[in-house]
């Protein structure tokens, strides 16, 4: 534990740019952190931090491009050995632990919040942290141990590094406000949506390209569909887009569902639209190497519960 403590000091001051800050951040000296350095220093021999005078009235600590690597090292060990306690703990006793949980925001109110909501209820001693993972992210962050499993959209494409359970989840809806000019009209072609702005989440390219099979002649290449949409990882803000102008959104039901209940947003049928009547892929990943903790067994028992019943009322809904 003395070397991860040192590897932590690295990183520390890697952060803050000061000794006196790194080591108020860890709650030691700053001469501490100074010797540890140091001491590094020496086993490597070569410096890992430029001590320049930058702006005349204090010293700023920069790593050199040695110390940027051997920080990045740090990083990957630190979050290694925090990943394997957690695993111990949890493993030794299921009833204590912490479990960390990347989420595709699509996915994260919807899917999440029901299936956590049991696990809290029947294990309180269990401690979970939600984290909203950009679509190019989620893999790194699993491969640094930040994530200890990943919920959210089928990725392009799958590596051996990971392990993947298939889930299935519910598509998104095409929406606007009830004041829309296209509010309340009968099948909507694809070329009227196009005189609007199109907001929603950022999506997989298997998504746009089941967009553009529907519509080749709109939409000639991947490149052209995503400049279409603006796209964001806040919710809330596209939910907020979608009541105060006219853009068309493509979002999930669940943001909007109290809106739709009352009356002032509206779902829009759309000719030929792909995921009208059908559910889209998901996806539980952890890395292939490393047991899953019993809480994710807990929690992936829960999601798929969950999945199944939303899955029913959806299917119902089209039927009907």
């Amino acid at each position: 534990m003395d070397s991860l403590g040192h590897l932590k000091q690295l990183v520390a001051l890697s952060e803050t740019g000061n000794f006196r800050k790194a080591g108020q951040k860890l709650g030691i000296s700053h001469s501490a952190v100074s010797q540890t350095i140091k001491r590094l220093e020496t086993e490597y021999g070569a410096e890992l931090f430029d001590r320049t005078r930058y702006d005349g009235s204090r010293n700023e600590t920069v790593p050199t491009a040695l110390g940027e690597r051997v920080i990045s090292a740090a990083r990957i060990a630190i979050n290694e050995m925090e990943a394997a306690s957690r695993d111990v703990q949890m493993m030794r006793d299921l009833e204590a632990g912490q479990l960390l949980i990347g989420a595709d925001p699509t996915v994260s109110e919807s899917l999440l919040a029901p299936a956590m909501a049991r696990l809290i209820n029947s294990h309180p001693n269990w401690r979970f942290k939600v984290v909203l993972c950009p679509r190019n992210e989620w893999e790194r962050y699993l491969t640094e141990r930040q994530i200890d499993i990943y919920i959210g959209l089928r990725p392009d494409r799958e590596t051996e590094e990971f392990r993947y359970r298939q889930l299935e989840l519910i598509p998104p809806a095409i929406m606007c406000s009830a004041s829309h000019p296209l509010a309340g009209k009968g099948p909507i072609r694809i070329e009227e949506l196009q005189q609007y702005s199109v907001i929603g989440g950022d999506v997989p390219d298997w998504f746009l390209w089941g967009i553009m099979e529907a519509y080749p002649d709109t939409f000639p290449d991947i490149g052209t569909l995503r400049d279409t949409f603006l796209t964001s990882q806040g919710l809330g803000l596209l939910r907020q887009l979608l009541l105060l102008t006219n853009a068309i959104a493509t979002l999930p039901e669940f943001i909007v569902r109290s809106e739709v209940n009352e009356g002032s947003v509206i779902k829009l049928d759309v000719i030929n639209w792909p995921y009208a009547n059908r559910t889209i892929p998901g996806v539980a990943v952890w890395l292939n190497q490393r047991p899953i903790p019993p809480a994710a067994h807990q929690l992936m028992s829960n999601v798929q519960m969950v999945l199944q019943r939303a899955v029913a009322n959806f299917r119902r809904d089209i039927e009907q």
